[in-house]
């Protein structure tokens, strides 16, 4: 197997972690936003939807859409201490494996743009 589709199948097994982890921690089941709230323009569409809005309906499905079509990836990708902030308010352990999901989606983004 060549490194680039490598990495897109590392990419797809750490976004499935994260979807796994998402649903572990009860924060999957979110309303699908509209397409206006999609639309926005800041960061994380903070303006428009919740944070696990965000990570179930835009980072995933991005990541997706760039394993699918074979788009150059992110060079880098620091959501990790926005997880921890947007879930501070729920139990330590509840959300435990979805931080580890989320730092290792940063180290693999981080580490596959050094190679």
């Amino acid at each position: 197997m060549s490194q680039s589709i490598q990495r897109y199948t590392e990419l797809a097994d750490l976004i499935l972690e994260l979807q796994m982890a998402m649903q572990e921690a009860q924060v999957w089941e979110t309303k699908q936003p509209s397409m206006r709230a999609l639309a926005s323009e800041q960061p994380f569409c903070i303006d428009t939807m919740t944070f696990e809005q965000w990570l179930r309906y835009v980072l995933i499905e991005r990541f997706k859409e760039m394993i699918e079509q074979r788009h150059p990836l992110p060079e880098r990708c620091h959501i990790s201490p926005m997880v921890e902030e947007a879930f501070r308010g729920l139990e330590p352990k509840r959300i435990k494996h979805l931080i580890l999901a989320c730092d290792a989606l940063d180290r693999f983004l981080s580490r596959a743009s050094s190679l």
